[in-house]
């Protein structure tokens, strides 16, 4: 009895054995391809923040485009008012309404033209 109990825990171990090695060696491999795949993930990783960084650039730079090209617009439109309140001002019977707008047309316009270009328009004050 003792030897059948011997060879069936021989028998045992062997087959713990051969299934243990496999086991193990198909670990190792997936240890190795886990590692590659995170090596992988960060070099993607590196490009998608590179490509990122790149985007947000041009999308600085798309917005500055667009701040430049709306700036002629709002700073025209008080010179279009003063305009208009002028020309509506030449029908009046009463001359100094639109001669002052006028003059404040005319002192609008000379300010925009002389202003260097990139500088931000001045905000008026008020008395609060």
């Amino acid at each position: 009895m003792d030897l059948l109990l011997k060879l069936l825990l021989a028998l045992g171990i062997v087959i713990l054995v051969g299934c243990l090695v496999p086991l193990l060696l198909q670990l190792r491999r997936t240890a190795r391809a886990v590692e590659a795949l995170a090596e992988s993930a960060r070099a993607d990783l590196g490009r998608i923040a590179t490509d990122i960084h790149q985007a947000r650039i041009q999308l600085d730079n798309l917005s500055g485009l667009a701040e430049k090209a709306l700036e002629f617009p709002a700073n025209a439109s008080p010179l279009a008012a003063a305009m208009v309140r002028g020309l509506t001002g030449l029908f009046d019977t009463r001359p100094s309404p639109w001669l002052e707008a006028l003059v404040t047309a005319v002192k609008i316009g000379i300010d925009f033209l002389r202003r260097p270009r990139g500088a931000a328009p001045t905000k008026e004050k008020t008395d609060a």
